[in-house]
This record gives C-alpha cells, sequence and structure tokens, in this order.
C-alpha cells in the first residue's frame, strides 16, 4: 500500500492531482444529469419533485462538469510539469465540493447518503491538494450546509427543497427515490474507500518518516542523541537483567575545526558522512548502534562484547580511519585532493546501569585519549578499580 501511495499520489505533479480529481468526480456527475432528466421527463417521478428547484440543480452541475472538462483539457499538456496550478486546483475544488453540497442539500442531509459522500470527497481532497485550496472548499461546503439548516429551522425553505411528501408512501419512500439513494453510496463507494485507504496509508507513512527523522542525524543517516540514549538506557536494562557485557565508545574527530577553516564546511560535512559510512561497516548490524551525538562527535552502543574485545574493535576502526583518503568536497580554500584525518576513541564497559555514570566514564576516556597524543583508544577503568 505504501509503495503503491508513493508511485500513484507522491509522484503526481499538481496539475495530473487536478485531472485525477475531474475524471473521477465527472462520472457521477454525468449520471445525476441523466438520472434527474429522466426523473424529469418521468410524469409518476415528476409529481414528487419540485422541477424548478432541479432545474436549477441541473444547471449549477452542467456548469461544474463542464468547466472541470475544460480545465482538464487545458492541463492535459502541463501534467508533466512540476509547476503549480493555484486557479485550476481552486476552482476544481469549488466545483467539487460545491455540487455535493448543494446535492447533498436538496436531497436531505440525513435522508439520503450524500453528505457522508461528502465528506469522503473532503478527505480525497487532503490527499491531492494543499491545505488552502481545500480549506477554502471546505468553508463553501460548510456555508451551504449550515446555512439550510438554518433556513429550515426558522422556516425559510423545506428540509429537502427538491422533493415533495409525495416521495414517501405512508413510512417508506417511493422505490426509485429508494433507488437513487443506494447507488450514490453505492456509486461511491468503489471510488472512495480504495482513495481514503490510501490516504490513511499516507498518513502512516508520514507519521513512519516523522518517526525516523525524529531519531535519525539528518546529515549521516546514523542515529541521533535521542536514540543513542534511548538504546543505551535498553541496553542498560538487559545488562542489568541478565549480566550480559556491554560497552560504550565515544569518539571525536582530531584538529576536526581545521578541516572546516581550511576546506570549508562541505568538506567538513563530506568527512561527517564518510566517517559514518566507516561507522556503518566496522559494527555488527543490527546489534551495535552507531549515532552521531554532536558536531564530529560519535557514539557507539556495543551490546554483548567485553571489554578487550570492544578494544579490538575500536582499534580496528581507529586504524581503518587512519588509511582512508576521506574526499574533499569543499570550495578548494587550502587545495584539493583528499584528506587524512584521524579519531581518539574513549571506550568504557558499563558496571552499572546508570547511563550518566556511563558517559562520563567514556568521555573521561575520550579526553585522556586527546591529552596523550590524539589517535588512539583509551579505556576507562572499570567502575570497581581506582583510575
Amino acid at each position: 500500500m505504501r509503495g503503491l501511495t508513493e508511485r500513484v499520489f507522491d509522484q503526481l505533479t499538481p496539475a495530473a492531482r487536478v485531472q485525477v480529481a475531474i475524471w473521477t468526480s465527472t462520472p457521477f456527475f454525468l449520471v445525476v444529469l441523466v438520472g434527474h432528466g429522466w426523473a424529469l421527463a418521468d410524469d409518476a417521478m415528476r409529481g414528487a419533485l419540485r422541477p424548478g428547484v432541479l432545474l436549477a440543480l441541473q444547471a449549477l452541475v452542467a456548469v461544474c462538469t463542464l468547466s472541470n472538462l475544460v480545465i482538464g483539457v487545458r492541463l492535459w499538456r502541463r501534467r508533466a510539469s512540476p509547476e503549480q496550478v493555484a486557479w485550476p486546483t481552486l476552482l476544481t475544488c469549488l466545483s467539487i465540493g460545491g455540487v455535493y453540497s448543494v446535492i447533498a442539500v436538496l436531497a436531505g442531509t440525513f435522508t439520503a447518503p450524500t453528505s457522508l459522500v461528502l465528506l469522503g470527497v473532503l478527505a480525497i481532497g487532503l490527499l491531492l491538494f494543499p491545505l488552502r485550496p481545500m480549506l477554502i472548499a471546505y468553508g463553501l461546503c460548510t456555508a451551504v450546509l449550515l446555512g439550510h439548516d438554518l433556513g429550515v429551522q426558522v422556516g425559510v425553505w423545506p428540509y429537502a427543497p427538491a422533493l415533495t411528501e409525495r416521495v414517501f408512501q405512508g413510512h417508506e419512500p417511493v422505490w426509485w427515490f429508494s433507488v437513487w439513494r443506494n447507488f450514490v453510496l453505492a456509486a461511491a463507494c468503489p471510488v472512495l474507500l480504495p482513495l481514503i485507504m490510501l490516504l490513511f496509508a499516507r498518513l502512516d507513512r508520514m507519521h513512519g518518516r516523522l518517526n525516523q527523522l525524529s531519531r535519525t542525524d539528518g546529515l549521516t543517516g546514523l542515529a541521533n542523541r535521542r536514540r543513542f540514549m534511548e538504546v543505551l538506557a535498553s541496553e542498560l536494562a538487559r545488562c542489568r537483567r541478565t549480566g550480559a557485557p556491554l560497552c560504550v565508545a565515544l569518539l571525536d574527530i582530531d584538529h576536526f575545526k581545521q578541516v572546516n577553516d581550511r576546506h570549508g564546511h562541505l568538506a567538513g560535512d563530506a568527512v561527517l558522512r564518510d566517517l559514518a559510512a566507516i561507522l556503518m561497516a566496522s559494527v555488527r548490524a543490527p546489534s551495535d548502534l552507531p549515532a552521531r551525538i554532536g558536531g564530529e562527535e560519535f557514539a557507539l552502543v556495543l551490546p554483548d562484547i567485553r571489554q578487550d574485545e570492544a578494544m579490538a574493535v575500536c582499534e580496528r576502526l581507529r586504524e581503518r580511519v587512519a588509511s582512508h583518503a576521506f574526499r574533499d568536497d569543499g570550495d578548494g580554500r587550502d587545495g584539493a585532493g583528499p584528506l587524512a584525518l584521524s579519531i581518539s576513541i574513549g571506550l568504557a564497559e558499563a558496571a552499572e546501569a546508570d547511563t550518566d555514570r556511563i558517559l562520563v566514564r567514556a568521555d573521561q576516556a575520550l579526553y585522556r585519549a586527546k591529552d596523550s597524543g590524539r589517535d588512539r583508544v583509551c579505556v576507562a577503568p572499570r567502575a570497581q578499580e581506582r583510575p
């Protein structure tokens, strides 16, 4: 469902979205024109209708249908263009929403399913169009429905202005009104239900994207600080329950400020992305978690691994970074060509279930690595040992 939404709706241009709305609503409008014309021509049906009101509705439906068809034809050549089509979008929203609202009012909003169909139409509009034209169309539909209801309450017009009392035989409507009422709902369901399902699928996918963005670093694609802290807390809880080993590493790019100063921030961003790729390739997926927790500061959560094994992982990572030729994607202020960089790593084994304490120990080990010359791994003493 998500893939279908991406292929069908997310890749549609503004002009193509207008055309989808037009070509899905026009068949219903044409059926309404034919059905109402048949009712007006039949003496038995005509007696239960108010011809003048129905003829006015026919004129409105015809004008809106013709307007939509003209818009659809004019936009056909622009269906692949990414340019916005503000006025055609607004006119289409107003015509479709207005026609459905008037049909609902004239047939009675509670005795005919058009009001329910109208809600589906508005929901589909949110799938296809920007918020502004939909708010305007929603305002129009609301004004029509509320204005009609107010007029009914004060006795200005009847509840169903297009119908007379002869549409009911006793407590039941005449057969042709029942057929029309059922047809409106039956004709709308095959179109509205799949589109509403696509709307919910799109909302679900957007929620997934937002959730991913809230936990992912936008530049490197690694977990961000929030995700890192969540996973660290979870792994520490598991470590406390099961006694499984756990190590945390904090690492920092040596002299990273010089990269930005000499080569530009674009080069600095390229370095961060390269380092993220090295981290991903150097850990066990999916158990280990590499994360970017600051500007040039990264971290690793290494579950189910003891200190000596984690030390070997960090040493391999340090060597891989030292031998890697980082690309220079900067503005060339200080020459071109690959950059040679190194990292310092502070490693701590979890001997307690407190995230702050293990991070403090790893951070102290990182500072010790920097103070002792950089490009090295320093291990924090175990909690029960004296530094």
